[in-house]
């Protein structure tokens, strides 16, 4: 991957206002913890971080990465901030992620385990799905699933996906 843009070259930042999951169709949102505010530190200061490197990749240009790397599109960066919130009211102890793009113009995001070779990784790459893979953690050796946030109510996925979350705690 090639280097990214310096601070003063970076374009103007949307102000990420997605929800993960959205409010219904009725304005209803579709679980009480999406209204639970935000923690505050630790996590506080890695969300500014990470919130900093979704708006470095808004610098990308079309084949960031010699390969024909699409730029991260701007609906997939606000989804993926809307994911970070989504994760940090359930699990507020997580530890920070992995943030990359994609060569096709989407975000992955990963936790590591930090005493196991377990990994938890969300792609976004369509607005309103996001896909996950968990490796390692024993007899559950490979788990994989899809996050939608359409406004439908959890599904098996995604309480697997919630189950998975305080694993990666910091």
């Amino acid at each position: 991957m090639s280097e990214l843009a310096s601070d003063s070259q970076i374009s103007s930042w949307r102000s990420p206002t997605v929800i993960w999951p959205p409010v219904t169709s009725g304005g209803a949102l579709i679980t009480d913890a999406a209204q639970a505010p935000l923690p505050t530190a630790p996590t506080a200061t890695w969300r500014k971080n990470v919130l900093e490197q979704l708006e470095q990749l808004t610098a990308l240009k079309p084949n960031w990465n010699g390969e024909g790397g699409l730029t991260p599109r701007a609906d997939i960066l606000d989804s993926a901030a809307g994911l970070l919130d989504f994760v940090l009211r359930r699990a507020p102890s997580i530890a920070e992620p992995y943030i990359r793009p994609t060569p096709h113009g989407g975000i992955l995001l990963a936790w590591q385990h930090k005493n196991s070779c377990e990994d938890l990784e969300v792609e976004l790459d369509t607005p309103g799905i996001a896909t996950f893979v968990h490796s390692g953690g024993g007899t559950e050796s490979f788990t994989q699933g899809t996050l939608c946030h359409d406004g439908r109510p959890h599904q098996e996925d995604d309480r697997v996906f919630l189950r998975l979350l305080p694993r990666f705690s910091s």
